[in-house]
């Protein structure tokens, strides 16, 4: 049997550092459930950061008696990432498209509907991330495929409190030149949940602040994605909101 190549060994640790630096799994939305109007157009700009909680498995000597015994830590570490973009446009009254640009480093798109609208609002957003890595010899493509579920409340027209579970699934393969194992894939589901603060100034402008967890069902450990999202132009409308004069 043939042993795998030290190259395809290492492919995980490329995938890892790949994701931190390049295009990490980003399912922050820093929107609502509420689709924008039909054929109007809005746009984001956020600040983000990425964190991880991971344990990590040792192997302890007794300097007295010399035997080895396992032992777990949690490791942890949170740092900052490059800024995303998103646009958003409208479709249907009830349906509208987001494009994105994630760390400006990986491309993603949705498509949001939202079906109930008031007080409480509920949206189904599943979209798409995809980013590619390479690294002198190894190269690797990941895509996500992201299914949240929006749920917000609207205590005024102003502010608006979303929470996000849902599911995520990774894809990963990569390709490693000149080698007779030339290549290596895997795959996953991340359990996610999100919460998030939208602070209306204006008809067309909000700040949000969003932060969403991630966890691998295979495994321990998380990972979480914290940013600050700048919302400007045709901004979902909450006018129904308003106490009549």
């Amino acid at each position: 049997m043939q042993k795998p190549s030290a190259r395809l060994v290492a492919l995980p640790a490329v995938l890892l550092i790949g994701s931190l630096l390049c295009g990490c799994p980003n399912p922050n939305s820093y929107g609502t459930p509420r689709t924008v109007a039909p054929g109007k157009v809005s746009h984001s700009v956020s600040l983000e950061s990425l964190g991880f909680i991971a344990p990590v498995d040792e192997v302890e000597v007794d300097p007295n008696t010399g035997e080895a015994a396992p032992r777990r830590r949690t490791t942890s570490g949170f740092l900052p990432t490059l800024p995303s973009y998103q646009l958003r446009a409208g479709l249907t009254d009830m349906l509208d498209i987001g494009a994105h640009l994630h760390n400006l480093s990986s491309f993603g798109v949705d498509l949001k509907v939202n079906p109930v609208r008031g007080v409480f609002d509920l949206a189904v957003d599943p979209g798409l991330q995809y980013f590619y890595v390479a690294s002198n010899d190894a190269s690797v493509h990941v895509l996500y495929l992201h299914a949240p579920v929006m749920l917000g409340v609207n205590p005024a027209d102003w502010f608006s409190i979303v929470v996000t579970p849902g599911v995520t699934y990774a894809l990963a393969s990569g390709d490693i030149v000149g080698d007779d194992e030339a290549a290596a894939a895997a795959d996953g589901l991340l359990l996610r949940g999100g919460l998030g603060f939208q602070f209306r100034t204006s008809d067309s402008f909000a700040i949000h602040p969003e932060i969403t967890m991630m966890k691998s069902i295979d495994g321990p450990g998380l990972v979480y994605n914290f940013g600050i999202g700048f919302n400007f132009g045709a901004l979902p409308s909450y006018k129904d909101l308003q106490e009549p004069m």
